[in-house]
């Protein structure tokens, strides 16, 4: 079985995206490629089998999907964790094995996609390390660099972890102001201690949108306005919280933002309708006002109205934004162009031991 697994420093780093990428890419390339996640934390059903989201989706688009049943062969459910603290789930090693064994047949490479971070999976030993010396492969590690002048700590530590195992590490989201740095400074500092870069994948915000009836499902709202808009992408949000005059200067620093604000505060509203806005979060259950109400229905604002307090509305849209969902063809069509456009896609597979 010929394997290379793609992990990452920390949750959220776009594993997911560079995994589903580089599939299409070495599809492209007229290679059989599977697709496999030992270990999953999204629980779905599909045709009777509980899998993860995310890897159900990727392995839906090879040319020859596995069985369902293969491709995430531990998910993690409320039931499987309360069976792994009371010593009841046994060693995961040998299904793990088999069922990669499943996704590899017939295959030219098998990319695996690890745990969200290094350190999950360890209570089960199926941790990105473990899984790598399980299948004997190399990995790639994706990290997503979030300030200039940081060191590169998490990439070093994780890198001895893996050992011999570490093929090298990607950038990945990474924003204008940080590339100049790790261009000069952090990529020669890694090539000193032996960890080879193989590209920096700039930050796109498309990647990172949600869209507004994505926002309400989330948050549990209820749209009041503007129905027909619901599928439009979001791209950031920001806070209403000031006056009037101060929030109308406020909200134009972004466009294509949400705007999360209290359902009493129409004057804050009246500010964010005015700006490049996608979408109104309305917190306490409270009704806009019937003049709010129909400038954002003529303006095409949704206006979603959440029970939840402006505090916990914010905690989960910041845990919305940030990372990139899979399931849209037009973001991974983007995801597999910058691929190709900022890897040295035939160094990576090379260092992982894949014929070019």
């Amino acid at each position: 079985m010929r394997a290379m697994i793609i992990a990452s420093t920390a949750a959220y780093s776009g594993k997911s995206g560079v995994a589903v990428s580089l599939v299409r890419e070495l599809q492209a390339r007229g290679a059989r490629v599977g697709y496999f996640k030992p270990y999953g934390t999204m629980p779905v059903e599909v045709a009777g089998v509980v899998t993860d989201k995310d890897a159900a989706y990727i392995n839906s688009t090879l040319d020859a999907p596995s069985p369902i049943e293969a491709v995430c062969p531990v998910v993690r459910t409320h039931a499987f964790v309360e069976d792994v603290l009371a010593h009841r789930a046994g060693s995961f090693a040998e299904r793990v094995l088999h069922a990669a064994e499943v996704c590899a047949a017939g295959r030219d490479l098998l990319i695996v996609e690890a745990p969200w971070d290094l350190v999950q999976g360890s209570s089960i030993g199926l941790s990105a390390p473990e899984v790598a010396a399980l299948l004997d492969c190399k990995a790639v590690l994706i990290d997503r660099p979030s300030t200039a002048a940081d060191l590169p700590d998490a990439i070093v530590c994780e890198g001895s972890r893996f050992g011999d195992r570490m093929a090298g590490v990607v950038f990945n989201c990474v924003q204008e102001q940080v590339a100049d740095f790790l261009s000069r400074r952090t990529i020669p500092f890694l090539a000193s201690r032996g960890i080879p870069v193989f590209g920096s994948i700039p930050f796109d915000p498309v990647l990172s949108s949600v869209t507004v009836r994505e926002i309400a499902e989330a948050l549990g709202g209820t749209i009041l306005t503007a129905r027909d808009s619901i599928d439009q992408p979001v791209e950031t949000f920001m806070v209403g919280a000031m006056g009037q005059e101060k929030a109308l200067r406020f909200f134009r620093r972004k466009a294509n933002k949400a705007v999360v604000t209290g359902g009493d505060r129409s004057d804050v509203q009246l500010a964010a309708l005015e700006t490049s806005t996608r979408c109104i979060v309305l917190t306490g259950a409270m009704p806009p006002s019937s003049i709010v109400m129909s400038r954002a229905e003529e303006l095409g604002v949704p206006m979603v109205m959440v029970e939840h307090d402006t505090l916990t509305a914010v905690e989960r849209m910041e845990a919305l934004f940030g990372h990139t969902r899979l399931h849209d063809p037009a973001k991974v069509d983007t995801m597999h162009r910058m691929l190709r456009e900022s890897v040295d896609i035939d160094g990576m597979l090379a260092a992982c031991g894949v014929p070019v």
